[in-house]
């Protein structure tokens, strides 16, 4: 499936953008329910029946919302801003965040990453893992905590642990092995939230339902990303 690129690289668009970035999107977005466990969550908000035709073209606008991802650019500022602003408002939902973990440390990894190997992360899918993975408990003695290691990245199931020196080392430690293992060469976001095994097979978790609890949290975080992206794109119709 075709992904959807925003590409900004006028500066003087900055401010405008931000603006409408901020202006068109709600600063209270629902909490999650229950994201540490592997539940996944039933959809709510489907549209009322009318015909089948009209049902079925309905499901198929939002199979296809539920499936892509937008890429934006982070070596532009609103590019930038964007991912931090979608990590920034799902973090706020959040009841705990002993870490301090903040949308700038996720943008800012995230743009690493990708300017070592040119492969972008979508802040969906990786802020769907920081809850899963445990990076957001609040447990100061979970392993997550303890390690500075948010997204458990060499804590494995035979007990053994990874530290790291301070959380921004640990959340690009996840972008960088995203970035080089688990996508490009063929690989992308979309395919993983069917099968998350990196270029070589190996599963990211071994709990065997962690696609559909992947899935279902990246779907909640997508009533989020979605008005920004939207109001990027209209904000761009004005100017162009």
């Amino acid at each position: 499936m075709k992904k959807t690129a925003i590409i900004i690289s006028e500066q003087q668009f900055y401010n405008m953008v931000r603006n409408a970035i901020l202006t068109g999107v709600d600063d209270q977005p629902e909490e999650d329910s229950e994201v540490e466990s592997n539940d996944s969550q039933p959809d709510d908000n489907k549209p009322p029946a009318t015909t089948a035709k009209s049902n079925a073209k309905a499901k198929q606008s939002t199979q296809k919302s539920n499936e892509q991802f937008t890429t934006l650019d982070l070596n532009t500022p609103v590019g930038f801003r964007a991912y931090v602003d979608i990590c920034s408002r799902y973090i706020n939902t959040r009841k705990s965040n002993l870490l301090k973990i903040t949308g700038d440390m996720m943008a800012n990894a995230a743009k690493n990453a990708f300017n070592k190997t040119g492969v972008y992360v979508p802040p969906e899918l990786a802020l769907a893992q920081l809850a899963i993975e445990g990076g957001f408990v609040n447990n100061p003695n979970a392993r997550p905590i303890r390690t500075k290691n948010p997204f458990n990245v060499g804590n494995v199931d035979t007990g053994a642990n990874k530290f790291l020196p301070d959380v921004s080392s640990g959340i690009q430690l996840y972008y960088d092995k995203m970035a080089k293992l688990y996508l490009g060469d063929g690989k992308t976001p979309e395919s993983l939230l069917n099968n998350f095994v990196n270029k070589s097979g190996r599963r990211y978790a071994s709990a065997p339902n962690y696609e559909s609890s992947v899935k279902s949290i990246v779907n909640q975080i997508r009533n989020i990303s979605a008005p920004i992206y939207a109001n990027i794109n209209k904000t761009i119709n004005k100017l162009s």
